[in-house]
């Protein structure tokens, strides 16, 4: 005869065996905890819609990416408190662009259901007005909700990146640029700001529907004006911008994102980690565009040789990669390849007395010392590789540099 205890232990075998059999559908991962897979997330400002290649989000490589981080929408003072707008509405969703990308978004977040896609807030030229909204309990409470608003109009989002550039660190602005204003306790305030963002997004969609990162300089001076001892717990990622370490305000040539060395990705991602940030939170970043010198004194060593920032901004790794695929033997004049193994990091530099590139040098991401990264990412249990821009990479070719952080991190 089958006793009472046999019976319920029966029943709780037979309730477990038809759990495992229903199908298993992944849920959102609360802040605090790490997802397991490394992710590629690539940049899409909407300024690309102007590009050459009038670029569109529809052609980006939506198979070989886990997240879309959209650049850029910006803080504005409005009615008394703070809200989010788009830096250029008519790009994003104005419906009478049939190029418009909010659209776009909508159609392929349907067929790709997989993909993140975050609304970037910020960026290098406009962080003017963090740190004023974030010094007052209002200030941080109508931005809140201008996001909650925003995600809640636009639910193809699945979460917000907020890119001030940077808490604590006082930069003047020029013309177009607002620069970044230190109005209050950027240290206190920041954490605040990003307890309650996580808060609010959590009461209105569920807890960790909706994701939240936050992009963080890649020099430890930088990082040490932030307290992530603190912050990292109401934050699903941390993206280490891990470029631009130097650049055209130098007077010697430099590695623009090397991997190793001081400051490096290396050094950036260290720093965090004594911070007790989990190492699945931290990003570490590549660039699809290079910095370079113009004059610069070929004799001698080329890394630390004197000559002049080129400020016609940046060229686009699409661009420099002819320039590789052009490269002669030392002797020959033209373009040359180099390779420092310590820094993990490439450059190119140009001895032909002929060439409009002549003395010109350049500090860039390839295959290679992306490669490194990407091992370097595998190696330390990081959360991924952040990419800016999706623009730089070549589109005619398949996109060869995201196709490599793809297979890399999703073999």
């Amino acid at each position: 005869m089958t006793d009472k205890k046999s019976i319920r232990g029966l029943a709780l075998l037979l309730a477990f065996l038809a759990m495992l059999a229903q199908p298993f559908y992944p849920q959102s991962v609360p802040a605090g905890q790490a997802r397991e897979e490394a992710q590629v997330t690539v940049y899409f400002p909407n300024w690309n819609i102007y590009s050459s290649s009038s670029q569109q989000v529809k052609n980006l490589p939506w198979n070989r990416l886990d997240c879309v981080n959209h650049a850029f929408w910006k803080v504005v003072p409005q009615s008394g408190g703070y809200a989010i707008v788009s830096t250029d509405s008519w790009a994003d969703t104005d419906p009478n662009n049939d190029k418009a990308h909010f659209p776009q978004y909508a159609a392929y977040a349907k067929k790709y259901p997989g993909v993140e896609i975050l609304l970037s807030i910020g960026g290098w030229t406009r962080s003017g007005y963090f740190s004023k909204m974030s010094a007052t309990e209002h200030g941080r409470a109508t931005f809140i909700q201008s996001c909650v608003d925003t995600l809640t109009a636009y639910p193809f989002f699945t979460g917000l990146d907020i890119d001030w550039e940077y808490p604590g660190v006082a930069r003047k602005g020029s013309g177009d640029d607002e620069g970044n204003p230190v109005a209050g306790d950027d240290w206190t305030n920041y954490v605040l700001l990003l307890k309650e963002l996580r808060a609010a997004l959590d009461k209105q969609f569920g807890i960790g529907k909706k994701r939240l990162t936050v992009c963080a300089g890649g020099a430890e001076a930088i990082l040490a004006k932030q307290n992530y001892a603190a912050l990292h717990p109401y934050v699903d990622r941390i993206n280490l911008m891990t470029y631009d370490m130097t650049g055209i305000s130098a007077k010697v040539t430099g590695h623009h994102s090397p991997l190793y060395g001081d400051p490096s990705a290396d050094t950036a991602v260290k720093y965090l980690l004594r911070q007790g940030v989990p190492a699945r939170k931290i990003a570490i970043g590549s660039p699809l565009y290079s910095h370079g010198w113009k004059n610069v004194n070929l004799a001698g060593s080329l890394l630390g040789a004197s000559g002049t920032g080129i400020t016609s901004a940046t060229r686009l790794w699409k661009a420099v990669r002819a320039y590789e695929a052009s490269a002669v033997p030392i002797g020959t004049p033209g373009w040359h390849a180099g390779y420092d193994e310590n820094a993990q990091a490439a450059y190119l530099w140009n001895d032909d007395p002929n060439a409009s590139d002549y003395r010109v040098f350049l500090t860039y991401e390839n295959s290679r010392s992306l490669a490194a990264k990407l091992e370097y990412i595998r190696t330390q249990g990081l959360g991924g590789i952040i990419v800016w821009q999706s623009g730089g990479d070549d589109a005619s070719s398949g996109f060869p540099m995201l196709t490599q952080m793809h297979k890399a991190l999703h073999p």
